[in-house]
């Protein structure tokens, strides 16, 4: 059986142009996925009404979804919001939306890799600790057969973007990947489409386009995985002079 899975990231409500919104929903709904995951980043500024603009965006696509919350997602501005409960708008947004999806033989487990300060200047790096760590082992061992981990940061930088610090404890949790039947680590923050390896026989990373953000130097657009068994093919389906093309990912 083959599963078709569309993988978004940074769309960025209230920074997004409208008439973008429209051709990706409607380029999305003609690819037909059975599942929707995004990696993060749905605000520009975590604001109640970018949450609602995203998951309204979301909604009506009528497909299953997994979302994973990104830096964005929490208030930058708002100190106090930011170190008290950084992620309450997100978990009102997002109440209902499971963090873990269960596909004919797949399973998809978000991982939240979003931290709400850091000890050096960039603060949109990311932190994996060991209570996170310890929770996807424990998802990970319940759930046999292949998986799909969908976090927002990657969990190594490819050779473009080294110089930008990974989440803290990045590795550590690569290795607790390898060994176990993890396909893939889908994530975004770059807004470059590119697929990298984790290691050997850890899994290969794929880091989404960014779909809405004007920001980035790639155009709009999204990734489309097909799975047929154990082989996985991937897309990223890319906007051009308002022309959908499709290029293929290769390590």
């Amino acid at each position: 059986m083959s599963l078709r899975i569309a993988h978004l990231a940074d769309l960025h409500f209230g920074e997004d142009p409208p008439e973008l919104a429209a051709r990706l929903m409607a380029d999305m709904l003609n690819a037909a996925p059975d599942a929707v995951v995004v990696s993060g980043d749905l605000t520009r500024r975590a604001r109640a009404a970018e949450f609602r603009g995203a998951f309204a965006f979301l909604a009506a696509l009528g497909k299953p979804l997994l979302v994973v919350p990104g830096n964005h997602d929490i208030p930058h501005g708002d100190l106090w919001a930011r170190f008290t409960d950084p992620r309450a708008r997100w978990r009102k947004a997002a109440a209902g939306v499971p963090r873990m999806l269960a596909l004919p033989g797949l399973t998809l487990i978000g991982l939240d890799t979003v931290s709400r300060m850091q000890w050096h200047l960039d603060w949109s790096a990311g932190a994996i600790g060991e209570a996170r760590r310890t929770a996807l082992q424990a998802e990970m061992e319940a759930t046999p057969g292949l998986k799909i981990i969908v976090c927002h940061h990657p969990l190594q930088h490819p050779p473009f973007a080294t110089f930008r610090r990974p989440p803290r404890g990045a590795q550590r949790t690569i290795a607790l990947l390898q060994g176990a039947q993890v396909a893939a680590v889908l994530c975004g923050h770059l807004h470059l489409a590119q697929i990298t390896a984790l290691g050997t026989p850890a899994p290969i990373q794929v880091i989404a386009p960014s779909a809405l953000s004007p920001r980035g130097t790639q155009s709009n657009g999204w990734n489309l995985l097909t799975l047929d068994g154990p082989k996985l093919r991937i897309e990223t389906r890319s906007i051009e002079a308002g022309i959908w093309r499709s290029i293929p990912l290769q390590l």
